[in-house]
């Protein structure tokens, strides 16, 4: 019996003790195409304006020639003329396209037989694509139809995004609803501009969320604040007595008291205070006064002085012009 195909690589299917000698042989190439399957990389010039038919042959490791079909990662490259299409064998397999052209047409890439169901790529960009139920080319990082849905991604690491991630579904960094400031007179895409608070201040609060209020902003910080009022009236009564106090030496202007005037008195003549003697002009005295006063201190009592109530107008203009930053509330859609 003879050997057979498989359906999507083309491996030989050898007979039970068949291919004697060659078996060996056989197998390699089979090997050798499954690698190509598995981690194969093709550059295939595509230039020009004809459609082109990557080659596919049973049991073939010419995998750069004669069975481009087998490879995993495929690179069109060259120079287009025209709109093109690249076809594949009606086949399941799975591949990873690199659209390396240059010239401003589209490539597009099909199972051979069903260029209606073919998908575009993208100059300049990879796809990983597959070809499904073997008429049907499904872009794994499509959009439309075609899509598998929904790829759960447990982990997600990039240094770089290009575009605006408007594209991408089911991946959510805000969960929607979520409100958050921005400083931009539009809410940015994918965001919607809530309305319902206008010319408020923010208030940092640990509890639950609310708002409130009469005064708008502008009417609270302005350049032109009038304030006026009148204080309370009041009587006021003062009395109380001063502290007791001594003099010392060095407080009081150092003096004397001369009683009298030239005074002449014998000798051995006694002479008391406030005394005028008179005889023996043996000598001329000065007669003074004894000392008077004891030294203690005394205090001075302080009649009680009071006025009568009365009170104090004011009026004044608050300038609370403070600087100030205009934000927006957008809610995630």
């Amino acid at each position: 019996m003879a050997s057979t195909y498989s359906t999507r690589l083309k491996l030989e299917l050898m007979e039970a003790g068949a291919n004697a000698g060659v078996w060996g042989n056989n197998t390699n190439e089979n090997l050798q195409v499954i690698d190509a399957a598995v981690g194969g990389y093709l550059a295939k010039s595509v230039a020009g304006s004809a459609n082109v038919t990557l080659t596919s042959s049973n049991r073939d490791p010419d995998v750069e020639t004669t069975n481009e079909a087998a490879n995993k990662v495929i690179e069109f490259t060259g120079t287009l003329s025209g709109n093109i299409y690249v076809f594949l064998p009606a086949v399941e397999k799975e591949y990873i396209f690199h659209n390396n052209t240059t010239g401003s047409y589209t490539l597009h890439v099909a199972p051979t037989g069903h260029a209606a169901n073919g998908i575009a790529i993208t100059q300049g960009t990879h796809t990983v694509a597959y070809v499904k139920d073997g008429d049907d080319m499904v872009d794994l990082f499509a959009d439309g139809t075609k899509s598998l849905g929904t790829v759960n991604v447990a982990v997600l690491n990039a240094t770089t995004v290009t575009g605006d991630g408007s594209g991408l579904t089911g991946i959510e960094a805000f969960p929607s609803s979520t409100k958050m400031l921005f400083q931009q007179s539009a809410a940015p895409t994918g965001w919607t501009k809530q309305t319902t608070h206008n010319n408020k201040a923010l208030r940092v609060v640990t509890g639950s969320v609310s708002s409130g209020g009469s005064n708008t902003f502008a009417a609270a910080f302005n350049t032109n604040n009038a304030v006026s009022g009148t204080t309370g009236g009041s009587a006021v009564t003062i009395s109380g007595s001063t502290g007791s106090h001594t003099l010392t030496l060095s407080e009081i202007p150092s003096h004397r008291h001369l009683e009298g005037g030239h005074v002449e008195f014998g000798t051995g003549d006694s002479v008391s205070a406030g005394t005028r003697n008179t005889g023996n002009s043996s000598g001329a005295k000065r007669f003074y006064t004894d000392y008077q006063g004891g030294g203690s201190g005394h205090t001075h009592t302080a009649g009680s002085l009071a006025g009568d109530s009365h009170t104090h107008s004011f009026s004044t203009n608050l300038n609370l012009d403070v600087q100030y930053v205009d934000l927006i509330i957008a809610a995630k859609d």
